[in-house]
This record gives structure tokens, C-alpha cells and sequence, in this order.
């Protein structure tokens, strides 16, 4: 049973199936373990970086519908009165091209901001426009980034990537932590300062 698990892992199927489900939780270092695999040539990088912006699209398309049936499901509409959603709804109605651009570019915001576009009632066109074209020039970026220096360290990196990974697993968990922690600090700051 494990032979035949483990034979499945290297499976080209598989591994989109991972890089896809992976984008939901850590985008960032989904992308970059997709480019690394890319080098690795454990999948072409056309598949890798098709699978990542797809991952990207269903996690942030998601959200948004969330968003959107809070307008008519008052259980959703409680869980989303969190300041840090709220705070993002009248920037998004005023100009929404340039909140998602900034959305995708600030990992510790992605989830609240993507909930308050469906909060905002931002157009469903004007959504996938902005956010296919972020995900293409956020997604295109790193992975090209992470592609070319796999490619290049390939061989030194196969003996210390294992260890590399948690590490740089924990860090990037920690950081998103205490970036949320700081701004929700602001937040309860900028409250007592208005009260």
C-alpha cells in the first residue's frame, strides 16, 4: 500500500493537484515551491506556474463569493464585522482597480481584502479582471525569480532544501502572525484614539 502511495507522489497530476490546494494556505511559498519543483523537473514550468495562478483563482474567487452571500446570510455577515475587513469596504467602493493591486501585494491583508471586495459588492467583471491580471503579475514574478535561482542552485540546493523548507515554512508562519498582530494593534489603537 505505501510502495504504490509513494509511486503516486511523483505523479505530474499529483503534484498540480498539491500546488493548487497548497495556494490556499501559503500563496507565496506555493508559488515558490511550484518554481522549484519546475527546476527540479518534476513538472514542466508552463504546468507548475498554470496550476499556481489557478490555485490562486479558486483560494481568492472563494473569498470573494464569501463576501458576496454575507449580504444574505446574517451568520456570514456577523463573522465578517472584523475591523480589519470593515476598514477595507469603502476604499474598495471608491477604487477597486487599485485596492486589489495593493490587496495582492500585502500577503497579510489577502484573505480580509478579498472577503471585503464580495463586502463592497465589487463587480463581479471588474473582480476577475483585477484579480486574474494581479495573480499573472504577482504569480509571474516571484516564480520567475525562484525558477532561474532554482535552476541555477539546482544541484546544491537538492541536499539542503529539506531542511531549508520547514524552516522557511515557520519564519514565513510567524511573520504573517505578527503582521496581522501589528495590525490589528492599529486598529485597537486608531479606535481609542477616536473614542
Amino acid at each position: 500500500m505505501l510502495d504504490s502511495l509513494l509511486t503516486y507522489s511523483d505523479h505530474p497530476a499529483w503534484i498540480v493537484l498539491i500546488i493548487i490546494v497548497s495556494t490556499f494556505m501559503l500563496e507565496d511559498l506555493a508559488i515558490i515551491g511550484a518554481a522549484l519543483l519546475a527546476a527540479s523537473g518534476k513538472v514542466s514550468a508552463e504546468v507548475a506556474f498554470l496550476a499556481t495562478c489557478t490555485g490562486m483563482f479558486i483560494g481568492d474567487s472563494a473569498l470573494y463569493l464569501f463576501g458576496r452571500a454575507a449580504h444574505f446570510s446574517p451568520w456570514l455577515a456577523k463573522r465578517f464585522q472584523h475591523n480589519m475587513i470593515q476598514r477595507q469596504v469603502a476604499p474598495l467602493q471608491k477604487a477597486p482597480w487599485h485596492q486589489l493591486a495593493l490587496i495582492r501585494c500585502m500577503p497579510g491583508l489577502r484573505t480580509f481584502g478579498y472577503i471585503a471586495c464580495g463586502l463592497a459588492k465589487v463587480p463581479g467583471w471588474t473582480f476577475t479582471i483585477a484579480n486574474v491580471v494581479s495573480i499573472w503579475v504577482w504569480a509571474a514574478a516571484i516564480f520567475g525569480v525562484a525558477y532561474v535561482f532554482g535552476k541555477q542552485y539546482a544541484d546544491s540546493m537538492a541536499e539542503w532544501l529539506w531542511w531549508l523548507l520547514p524552516v522557511a515554512l515557520t519564519v514565513f508562519i510567524l511573520g504573517q502572525r505578527k503582521l496581522r498582530q501589528n495590525m490589528e494593534e492599529e486598529d485597537f489603537r486608531n479606535s481609542e484614539q477616536a473614542g
